[in-house]
């Protein structure tokens, strides 16, 4: 098609539609109706094709930042046993029993605002690290009746 053969302005109307949207209506000749629905097609597809290309390259992106971010998350989690077990073992040392040098290295991390310093979590990544005792609740101490 050439510019020429291009139908001029006065062939476009555009109503706005009562849905807010907008109405375009194009009058064409009759020999013009098929390559304008043909390149239709074609814009169509074109978008579509682009559409998806983005779509693939957002994925590319997400991937690539959800693995920084796993390797951000391990560490930080390194750095978080690190310090747990520098002041558990601080603790320990300073003649503290397990459950209050617990409690200290919580209360330390809540002083500090950490996200995770509540005395369960902190006790239960103990266990983990190996300090601590074992998992699930504390023994109560047995009272010895004669």
């Amino acid at each position: 098609m050439k510019q020429k053969d291009f139908p001029p302005l006065d062939r476009f109307t555009i109503k706005p539609a009562p849905d807010g949207l907008v109405a375009v209506t194009v009058h064409l000749p009759p020999d013009l109706v098929r390559d304008y629905c043909r390149f239709l097609e074609t814009l169509a597809d074109f978008f579509h094709t682009v559409d998806r290309k983005a779509k693939i390259e957002r994925a590319h992106v997400d991937t690539a930042t959800r693995a920084a971010q796993v390797e951000e998350g391990k560490q930080r989690l390194a750095e978080y046993d690190a310090r747990l077990s520098t002041s558990y073992d601080a603790y320990l040392a300073s003649g503290l029993d397990r459950k209050n040098a617990t409690k200290s290295v919580a209360s330390d991390l809540r002083r500090d605002n950490h996200p995770w310093s509540t005395f369960d979590l902190v006790r239960s990544r103990l266990v983990k690290l190996g300090r601590g005792g074992s998992a699930g609740r504390p023994r109560r101490a047995q009272s010895q009746d004669p």
